[in-house]
Order: C-alpha cells, then sequence, then structure tokens
C-alpha cells in the first residue's frame, strides 16, 4: 500500500483524471440498462421444476402468465355500449395479426400527407377517415403537444412517423397469441350431425363484426353466449345477488419469451381512452410491467435523496467544502461504474438489483469518511512544506485499513454466489465489485486530490485561538468508552435477555417470493389483479396434467371423467381452503359437442359414456391447426400431440385467504399432492407446474441459500480477521456485533410479520459484508493504539475517540441513506430500507460498545 500511494501521489493529478475518464465511458452504460422482474431472471436454469416448467410452456403454451381485462358498464347490455366495447376489442385486435398491406397502405398514406404544406394533425386524421382504428391510434399515441399545431412541421411529422413505424414493429412481432372475449369467442354446433364452430357474433361481408342494436338482437347475443356452460366466468361474469351479467372478459394470451413490457404499456394507453368504461386489468405481464416501472421512478427518486441525505452527514462531520465533494466525488463515481459496468455486460436490474444503487453510496460514503476523517486526525502532525510526504504517512495506516475492510466486504457479498437463484448471484457479484471499485476510489481520488488541495482545517471546527471544539460525537463516545470498560457484565446481561426474545421472532419467520405483494396493499396495480382476477376465477394460475399412460388416452370417458372428479374436487365448497376460482381442461370441449349433438340440452354437457362417441365427435369436428401440429388450436393449450396428457388450467383465487403468497401456495399444492397420491389410479400419472408452482421452489432456494451464505459469510470473516490480526481468538471477537446483529434482524421480521423475500434476503450478508468494516476498523486501531504499551483501558478510549467518530458518522450515514428507502413504492424495499437502517444502528453499537467491552471482559491482546 506504501509503494501505491508513493506512485500516485509522485503525480496525482494523472490518477484523477483517469478516474474521470473510465467514469465518463462506464456511464455510457447505464443508457444500456434494463429492468427485469420474470421469473426467468431468478430461476436456475437447470432446475428440474424450471425445466417442467418450460417444457409445459414449449407444448401447451403460457397459460399462466396472461393479461386478462374485465369490462363493465351501467348499462352494459346498451346498443353503444356494445360499440364501444367491440372498438376497444379491434384496437386490441390491431396487434394479433397484422395485415401488413393495411400497414404498408398506412404509411405511404402518411407519407403523401406529410408531403403537403400547411398541414394541420386533424388534417392527418381525414386521410384516414375510411380506417377508424388507425385514427384512434394516432389519437392516443402522439403526443397531445403536437396534435395541438396547427401546423405540423417536418419535425413534428417526423416524430409521427417514427411513432407509425414503432407501432408497427410491435405488430409485426404478433405477440399475441390469442385473444378471447365475448365479441371474438366461438361456440360449437351440432346441426345436420357435423360438428361446426360459428362466431357468437356474425360479421358482414367486409368481415366486420355485426353488433347487435335492436333488444331482439341483444337477446338473441345473451342466448348464444350463455348456452356453453364453459363461459360463464370465462367470457363473462355474473351478479351473485341477480344472477345477470356484469362483466365481460378479454383474455389475452401471448407467445414465446418476447417481452410483454411494450405491448402492456400499449393496452394500458387503448384502455385509458375508454374512460366510460369500468375496465380492471390483471394477469403476471401487468404486474411485471407496473414492478418496472416502480423500479425506474424508485431508482430516479430514491438516488438524488440518498445522495442529498449523505451530503447534509459530510457537511456535518467536516463542516468543508472539500469534506462533502470528496466522498460525494467517490461515491458517485462507484455507483457509476458498477452499474455502468452491469449495462455494458447487458445485466438486468430485477427486484433485489434495486438496492444496489443505494447500497453503494452508502457504502462508498464510509469508505471516504474513514479516509477524510484519517486526515483530518492527522492533520498537525503533516508539515506543509512536506505535505505529499505527510499524507502519504497518514494515508498508509487508513488505506490498509480500509482495503482489508473492503475485500471482507467483498468476500462476504461473494459467498452468496453460492445461492441457486441467479438474481441473488448477480446481485453479490456486482455489489462485491461494487465495493472494491468504492475502496480503489476512496484510496486513491481523496489522497491525490488532498495533495493538490490547501492544507487547512475546517474553520467550522474550530473555536476562537484555533483550538479544536469537542462535538456532540466526542462526547457520546467518552460515555459509551466509559460503559464498556466499567459496565461490560451488565451490558452482556442486557443483550442476553435482547437475544432470547430476537430468537424467539426467528422462528416465527415466513418466506414470501410473490411478485404481487411488493405492492402496497391499496396500490391500483393490487386493486386491479383483484378484482379482475376474482370476478373471473383468478388473474393467475398453475397445471395439473394427468398423464393417461398411453397415446389416445385422453378420449377415454374414464380418463375424462378422472379428470372431472379432480376439477370438481379442486372447486368444491368444502376445499374453499385451496382457494381456487375456475379450472379449465380438454374435457370441456368435449362436454360442448356431446351437448351440441344432442340439441343443445344442457343435461347432456357431460362425458359420454362410449368412447367410440368421442372418437366420432373429434373426427367430425371441424376446426382449425394453423401451426400443423396434429391440435386444433383451441385444444393446444389442453393436450398434448400424441392426445397421452391432458393439461387443466387452474387458476387461483380469494376465498378464504386475503392473500395468497408463497406459503399459502406451498400448502395449496401440498394438499394437491396428497389428493392425487391417494385416488388417482394407478395407471395415471400427474405433474404440477406454473408460475406459483416455480415461486414455491424459488423460497426453498432463498431459505437454503440464506442459510448457506450466512455460515460461509461468517466463517470467512472470522478466518480474514484471525489471518489478519493472527490471533484465533480476533476471529469470535469480530463476530459479536454481526452475530447479535443478524440474530436481533430475523427476530424483528418475525415478530413483526416481515416475510423473507428476494429483497430481505441479502440483509444479513449486507449486515456482516458492512459490519465488518467497522470491527475491523476499531480493531485495527485499536491494535496500533495498544502498541503505545499503554493500558487497555485506555487504549479503547483512544480507539474510540478517532476510529469511534469516523464509525459513527459512516453508521448516520448509512441509516439515513437506507431511511430514504422508505420514500419507494414497494412494500419489501421499504421494510429493507427500515431494517437495514436499524442493522446499521445496531452494528454500530456493537463495534463501540459491545467489542470493546468483550476486549475489556476477556483481556484480549492483539500484538502488531
Amino acid at each position: 500500500m506504501n509503494n501505491y500511494l508513493k506512485i500516485i501521489l509522485k503525480r496525482p493529478l494523472i490518477p484523477i483524471l483517469l478516474l474521470f475518464a473510465i467514469t465518463v465511458y462506464l456511464a455510457l452504460g447505464i443508457l444500456k440498462i434494463q429492468f427485469d422482474s420474470s421469473i426467468e431472471s431468478f430461476m436456475p436454469k437447470h432446475d428440474p421444476e424450471y425445466i417442467e416448467y418450460s417444457a409445459a410452456k414449449e407444448l401447451y403454451g403460457d397459460n399462466d402468465r396472461f393479461a386478462q381485462i374485465s369490462i363493465a358498464h351501467k348499462n352494459l347490455w346498451h346498443p353503444d355500449t356494445l360499440a364501444m366495447i367491440n372498438r376497444l376489442i379491434i384496437d386490441i385486435e390491431e396487434y394479433k395479426d397484422i395485415d401488413k398491406k393495411t400497414e404498408t397502405l398506412r404509411l405511404s398514406t402518411f407519407d403523401a400527407a406529410a408531403s403537403r404544406q400547411a398541414l394541420g394533425f386533424s388534417d392527418l386524421l381525414e386521410y384516414y377517415r375510411e380506417d377508424p382504428a388507425f385514427v384512434r391510434f394516432l389519437e392516443r399515441a402522439v403526443p397531445e403537444r403536437i396534435q395541438n399545431k396547427k401546423r405540423l412541421h417536418p419535425p413534428q411529422m417526423s416524430k409521427i412517423r417514427k411513432i407509425i413505424l414503432a407501432d408497427r414493429e410491435l405488430k409485426e412481432t404478433e405477440i399475441v397469441d390469442t385473444l378471447l372475449t365475448p365479441f371474438t369467442a366461438e361456440d360449437i354446433s351440432g346441426a345436420d350431425d357435423t360438428l361446426e364452430t360459428y362466431d357468437l357474433l356474425e360479421t358482414d361481408s367486409c368481415g366486420e363484426r355485426i353488433i347487435p342494436k335492436t333488444q331482439a338482437e341483444i337477446t338473441a347475443f345473451r342466448d348464444r353466449l350463455t348456452k356453453n356452460p364453459a363461459y360463464e366466468n370465462r367470457l363473462y361474469a355474473v351478479s351473485d345477488a341477480s344472477g345477470h351479467i356484469t362483466d365481460f372478459a378479454v383474455l389475452i394470451k401471448f407467445k414465446g419469451t418476447l417481452p410483454r413490457e411494450v405491448i402492456i404499456s400499449t393496452l394500458i394507453k387503448i384502455i385509458d381512452t375508454y374512460p366510460e368504461l369500468e375496465i380492471y386489468i390483471s394477469g403476471v405481464p401487468y404486474v411485471a410491467k407496473n414492478f418496472n416501472d416502480y423500479i425506474k421512478k424508485d431508482l430516479f427518486k430514491n438516488v438524488p435523496l440518498i445522495l442529498l441525505v449523505v451530503t447534509f452527514i459530510f457537511y456535518l462531520n467536516f463542516r468543508s467544502l472539500r469534506g462533502v465533494l470528496l466522498p460525494l466525488f467517490t461515491l458517485s463515481m462507484a455507483e457509476i461504474w458498477t452499474i455502468g459496468l452491469m449495462g455494458h455486460l447487458g445485466y438486468k436490474i430485477t427486484s433485489i438489483g434495486i438496492t444496489l444503487p443505494p447500497l453503494l453510496i452508502s457504502v462508498g460514503s464510509s469508505y471516504a469518511i474513514h479516509v477524510l476523517n484519517q486526515y483530518y486526525a492527522d492533520f498537525n502532525q503533516i508539515d506543509p512544506k512536506k505535505k505529499r510526504a505527510g499524507i502519504k504517512d497518514a494515508m498508509t495506516h487508513i488505506s490498509v485499513t480500509v482495503f482489508l475492510a473492503g475485500f471482507t466486504t467483498f468476500a462476504a457479498f461473494m459467498t452468496l454466489v453460492t445461492n441457486h437463484v441467479s438474481a441473488i448471484q448477480e446481485w453479490a457479484v456486482f455489489s462485491a465489485t461494487g465495493i472494491l471499485f468504492t475502496v480503489f476510489i476512496s484510496i486513491t481520488l481523496i489522497p491525490c486530490a488532498l495533495v493538490l488541495l490547501p492544507h487547512t482545517y475546517p474553520k467550522n471546527l474550530l473555536k476562537k485561538y484555533d483550538a479544536r471544539k469537542i462535538t456532540w460525537v466526542e462526547k457520546l463516545l467518552v460515555v459509551t468508552a466509559r460503559a464498556a470498560v466499567h459496565h461490560y457484565k451488565i451490558i452482556y446481561a442486557i443483550v442476553a435477555v435482547i437475544l432470547v426474545v430476537a430468537i424467539a421472532g426467528a422462528l416465527r419467520l415466513k418466506v414470501d417470493t410473490d411478485i404481487l405483494h411488493y405492492f402496497k396493499n391499496e396500490d391500483p396495480v393490487r386493486v386491479n389483479v383483484r378484482t379482475a382476477g376474482d370476478k373471473f376465477g383468478g388473474g393467475w394460475g398453475f397445471s395439473v396434467i394427468i398423464d393417461s399412460g398411453e397415446p389416445d388416452g385422453v378420449k377415454s370417458p374414464e380418463f375424462l371423467n378422472t379428470v372431472e372428479s379432480i376439477r370438481n374436487w379442486l372447486t368444491a365448497p368444502e376445499n374453499a381452503d385451496l382457494n381456487i376460482g375456475r379450472t379449465d381442461a380438454f374435457s370441456d370441449f368435449i362436454k360442448r359437442m356431446h351437448m351440441a349433438m344432442n340439441n343443445d340440452d344442457p343435461a347432456y354437457f357431460r362425458i359420454p359414456e362410449n368412447r367410440m362417441n368421442i372418437m366420432d365427435y373429434l373426427e367430425i369436428y371441424s376446426g382449425a391447426d394453423d401451426n400443423s401440429d396434429g391440435r386444433f388450436d383451441e385444444f393446444e393449450p389442453f393436450v398434448d400431440y400424441d392426445f397421452q396428457k391432458n393439461n387443466i388450467l387452474v387458476r387461483l383465487s380469494h376465498k378464504t385467504a386475503d392473500r395468497i403468497g408463497t406459503s399459502k401456495i406451498k400448502q395449496i399444492l401440498a394438499k394437491i399432492e396428497a389428493h392425487l397420491n391417494a385416488t388417482l389410479p394407478d395407471q395415471y400419472t400427474y405433474a404440477i407446474t406454473g408460475y406459483p408452482a416455480i415461486e414455491v421452489q424459488l423460497a426453498h432456494y432463498v431459505v437454503t441459500g440464506q442459510l448457506t451464505g450466512l455460515v460461509l459469510s461468517l466463517g470467512i470473516v472470522a478466518l480474514v480477521i484471525m489471518l489478519l490480526f493472527k490471533k484465533i481468538s480476533a476471529g469470535p471477537l469480530a463476530l459479536i456485533d454481526m452475530g447479535v446483529t443478524i440474530i436481533i434482524n430475523f427476530g424483528i421480521m418475525g415478530w413483526f410479520g416481515i416475510s423473507l423475500d428476494m429483497v430481505t434476503s441479502v440483509i444479513a450478508s449486507i449486515t456482516i459484508g458492512i459490519g465488518v468494516d467497522d470491527t475491523i476498523h476499531f480493531l485495527n486501531t485499536y491494535r496500533h493504539n495498544k502498541s503505545k504499551d499503554i493500558s487497555i483501558t485506555k487504549a479503547i478510549e483512544q480507539t474510540l475517540f478517532v476510529a469511534g467518530k469516523a464509525i459513527v458518522f459512516t453508521s448516520l450515514a448509512l441509516t439515513g441513506g437506507f431511511l430514504v428507502l422508505v420514500t419507494s413504492s414497494f412494500q419489501p424495499i421499504i421494510l429493507f430500507g427500515i431494517l437495514i437502517a436499524l442493522t446499521m444502528v445496531n452494528t454500530t453499537i456493537g463495534s463501540i460498545l459491545l467489542v470493546p467491552a468483550a476486549i475489556q471482559m476477556t483481556g484480549i491482546e492483539l500484538d502488531r
């Protein structure tokens, strides 16, 4: 370290310029940063559950992550309302099957209009008078400030053209796979001994839907809609009180793994243009889109607030411009380097990654405070005429301490790479890398800057006649030193009582990885999801796949009746604790065919007794098979290619549980598995997969990763401390404050019902990583003072007066920085901020009270 300082301080301007050059380059990576809240960003790709989940999505489509829209109106069956809903559906249909000729004509029409002079936005719309869907698109997509222009100039026309091209690009992805609504749905007719599908709403010669206008037409449409029992709570919702239809559903399924944020944003914009309708939207893609939006909003809001807080702490500590700017530059650079590197390497910010910016700012302030505090502590020993040499000597001791503290924090964070959760592994790598960046910048930028700046002491920290003031922090440390030296037995007796209470709370801790619970109870996203989901039997779900054991086994009446018995059990009133709102399966089609072939008698909405009837129905059924995979398109979500397996789509609703978190889902799946194990015929097998099932597995990884990372972190920290101080007893000594803090943290979470989720799962590692910094600073400074051949009591007092002051101000910066997170839009992030703030207070108390009390009580020697 001495040689490194000698090199950089020889020409201090060069290292500073290099740091700024690197910062500019890495800052460009921030522009590439993307956000990801999908399950793919968390689950390890080799996990058997994830592999099965991916295989099911490939075979049956993504059935558990759909967008569901609920549409209501006080005059739902009025012709004007029906026409309005039809327009909304047409706007959504634009993104299902692209009509390239129409899109080409739209663009060429625009180019022709753009060539005109003195064209206003209303004039532009006139060009599309025969294309109302595109007119509505322009009205919602073009910014209002452009629409208000009386004359559109080339820049505005260019902007509109880019909007049109971007929308066309989205349509070309054909990301919408299925659009199921009462207006687009088909039913089955058994007339003339054939099974054919027909549209619930007929179309005219131009392919436009004919919307009912007279009462007779509306009644006929309602009768067709309600004829199929499977459509209730799927295409429409019924009031429990009156039995009248109150809502229409729009169910949107997506293709493949294409990013869905843009299409969900488009859907929301479409919905917003129909304020007369009461519309709720739910589904995992909708939640994920809003999640990413909230992350961005939190970052833009919280980072400046955290910087403001730590700036205040810097001024409170150093009372000078350099005391504010140097640490501020240090932590800003570390932040830019880390996030910029993520952008350049193509990594995304996840729900756990959102904690990186506040973490790096807070930790960065810690190292900067320690380095600058050492300069002012040795200020009088630095000869102004030999400033370079004096600063080098002052920085040598603290730079080693900061490096060792940073390396230990780096090691503590890196232990989380053993976690199976991909997002936590990435967090571990980049948080650890950020720590190294912070240490490097702190011990480079600040010493070099101090050499270039005048050697002056902050005037606000001087009394008259240039005497130093005794600050409130120093007074506090005097009291702390007396307590640690003279009342250590009482201190540890109190700690023992606190630990007993904390351990009792920790045993109550639960795990929850459901992304919906990141939103506050009253948040519109949560309200939307619950309202729309519960009206139609649930807004998300999972798959129960029953394997018949033989090709075409799904066509067996015995098998289909087994499936029906499972479905009935899942939704039975006595199993309300399963919180299953509805199920869908291949048997619904067979029952509807049987009903259609028997004059639409509802009594025949059941499985035929004869296998030949089922084979005949499928033989005469005329459906579409657009991808030629041997399955009619409407069958694809429910059966495999060989008709050997049947996929029961299960939707979760709120029946007995206000909150369906990971723990509740685990109970639900366990009960279903127990039932299937006990009742499923021996020749059949089953598998349960889907988004909720993956969340249960994810929770398992969070718990096991937490335990593994915790043990590994504590072990590595203890080993590093023992090697550093060449004393076995130094290891357990360093773990006192961290161990106590971690147990208290888990105790608080347990007693207050705070779940262990993706965000709070890293608190223990952060506690160890940051807590060890303070401990190393204290122990290294104590060893330095004890080498002067003074008593333990005197060494503790001197250590607290120098290192203790930096520890306290570091804690203030960390606590204040993390408390800013209470302004977050997310519940777990708010709780994370509060818990980390409490953790910082506890680790500080441990470093300046418990550790010195332990030294006094045991008389441990830390020889140099």
